[in-house]
Formats: structure tokens, C-alpha cells, sequence
């Protein structure tokens, strides 16, 4: 086993808070080898990689970023830049050895956070909560299985954060690249985005052959949380299609639907209408590669019964 002497996520977090606790917006590079100098890591311990061949110490001060930024500790201004907040500064200020996971808890937006990822796992069939500890002789296939469900809760769920945190106009493409990438226009088809204002309520069209005989009309609502779509948006959405003639249409939120919702779209008589929440949709930008790319790969080997069977004959 290559030897682990850096510290852990749980460790790195206090430090963190404490390099950034004077308020300056840090690039990562920057940020970790402040890090490392802060908590005296020696050279051996920064040349300390992983298997992937990254530096240990820099993959776990990023999930300690990480998980940071979730629990709204840090902010990330831009991209691969990170800044304290000021329940940031709450914690920095208490000069903490460690600070742990359940230690996050503390904040609402983690506790959200790991509700969400929970509600995932649980839509998955896995149990909700905390990922049990797998079993010392548990079939290694399952448990590579069951982390890697629960690692792709973890980018559903920020995944869809991401995509609140963008333009309207940046989420109202997103999910026509969704849809396309999904197979809706078909071998000759054509992917239209009209989301602006006086759209008739209408962000996007699926063209699904040549001569545009048959559409699927896209509505987009970034919304937060705290805002589902109700039943005047969903009227609203029957109005534009009937405006159109149109008979196919499919409504996306960030958020979620209230009941009189789907009630009215399940009840209307001159097509149908495609509800898809939040959680729904972050799946589906997973299972077609929308918005994510592939992190990790692993291979297991088994051996070839057939290459050591001789030839009894």
C-alpha cells in the first residue's frame, strides 16, 4: 500500500478557512500550495499520489473546497476561484484542528444538500442516508456499484445547482440540448432555441424530421427551490401550444411541480405534455452525457476459464 501521510479532507478544512480568512479571492493552484505551506506538509508528503497519478494533497483540499462550497462556507466567484463567506468566517474564527462532515450539518444549505443527494439515492432504490459501510467481504462489483450511485447523486445534485446558478437564457439551451441529445430530432431534424422576451411562452423547438410536420415545444423555468411551477404556468404553456397547433410539449423546471400541476397537464385533451422536475432531469443529462463528462474509469479482471482449459482429448 503507497504510504498516506497527508491529511484528510476532515483536516485540510480548517486550514482552508483559515488561508482564506483574510477575504482574498484564490485561484486553486494557489490556494493549495498556500494550504500545504499552512499546514507544513514536506516535500515527501506533496509528491504523494494517487493512482490516477494526481497529488493526494491537492485532491483532497478540492473536495474540501468542495464540500465547502455546498454548505455555502466558500464561495466560487468564478470558476476554479474560491472565497470565504461570512459563515466561513464563523468557523475560521473558531481555529478548529478538524472539521468534519457531520460538522457541516450545521448549515442549512448542506443539510439540503445531502437531503437532496438522499432523495436520489432513494429514487435509485438505494437506502437513503448516509452511504452504509460496505461489508469487509461484500462482493467488490456491488460495492463498487453502490459508491459509484451514490458519487453520481453527488453530481446530479450539483448539477442541478449549477444550473440554477445560470441565465435563463444559458438553462432554456441546456435542455434543448437535452432533449436532442436524447434522440428527438431524429436522423433529419432540426433544434431551434426562441426563448426571449414576448416568446409566446414557448424557449425551444424540436423540429423531429426535415419538414417541420412534427414539433415538441419546449418550456424552460430556472426556478429556486422555493418556487414550483404551479398551475397558471403549465395553462399558460396549453395556451402557447394551442396557439401554435401544436399537440407535443414538454415543460422543464429546476425545481419541482405542484399537484394542480400536473393535474392540468395530465389533463390535457389535444396532445400531450412532458413534466420533468429537477431531479428527473439532472438524471437524464447523466444518462446522455449533457453537461458532465467521464471522471473515472476503472476495469476489473476476471480470469479466462477458456484460455487454462486444456485439450483433454
Amino acid at each position: 500500500m503507497a504510504t498516506d501521510n497527508t491529511p484528510t479532507i476532515d483536516e485540510f478544512r480548517p486550514v482552508v478557512l483559515a488561508v482564506l480568512a483574510d477575504g482574498k479571492v484564490r485561484g486553486f493552484r494557489e490556494l493549495c500550495e498556500l494550504v500545504a505551506d499552512a499546514a507544513g506538509l514536506t516535500a515527501e508528503t506533496r509528491g504523494e499520489r494517487l493512482d490516477s497519478g494526481q497529488m493526494r494533497y491537492r485532491h483532497r483540499i478540492g473536495w474540501a473546497c468542495s464540500t465547502m462550497t455546498k454548505a455555502r462556507l466558500l464561495d466560487r466567484p468564478k470558476q476554479a476561484m474560491y472565497q470565504i463567506t461570512p459563515d466561513g468566517l464563523t468557523v475560521a474564527r473558531r481555529n478548529l484542528p478538524i472539521y468534519t462532515g457531520k460538522d457541516l450539518a450545521e448549515w442549512e444549505a448542506w443539510r439540503e444538500y445531502q437531503s437532496e443527494v438522499a432523495a436520489r439515492r432513494s429514487a435509485d432504490d438505494t437506502p437513503a442516508g448516509a452511504v452504509p459501510e460496505i461489508e469487509q467481504d461484500a462482493d467488490p462489483v456491488e460495492a463498487i456499484a453502490a459508491r459509484s450511485r451514490d458519487f453520481n447523486a453527488q453530481v446530479e445534485t450539483d448539477l442541478r445547482k449549477r444550473l440554477q446558478e445560470n441565465s435563463p437564457e444559458f438553462f432554456e439551451k441546456a435542455v434543448i440540448d437535452l432533449l436532442w441529445a436524447m434522440g428527438y430530432g431524429g436522423d433529419y431534424g432540426e433544434k431551434q432555441h426562441v426563448g426571449r422576451s414576448g416568446d409566446g411562452g414557448i424557449d425551444g423547438i424540436i423540429h423531429q424530421d426535415a419538414l417541420g410536420l412534427t414539433n415538441v415545444y419546449i418550456q424552460a423555468k430556472r426556478y429556486a427551490d422555493t418556487n414550483k411551477v404551479g398551475e397558471p404556468e403549465i395553462r399558460n404553456f396549453i395556451g402557447s401550444l394551442d396557439a401554435q397547433g401544436a399537440n407535443l410539449g414538454v415543460f422543464i423546471t429546476t425545481s419541482s411541480f405542484l399537484d394542480r400541476a400536473k393535474g392540468t397537464a395530465a389533463g390535457y385533451r389535444h396532445g400531450r405534455i412532458v413534466l420533468i422536475d429537477g431531479i428527473r432531469l439532472t438524471k437524464l443529462m447523466l444518462t446522455y452525457g449533457v453537461g458532465v463528462e467521464k471522471a473515472h474509469e476503472f476495469t476489473l479482471f476476471s480470469v479466462d476459464e477458456d484460455y487454462f482449459e486444456e485439450d483433454m482429448q
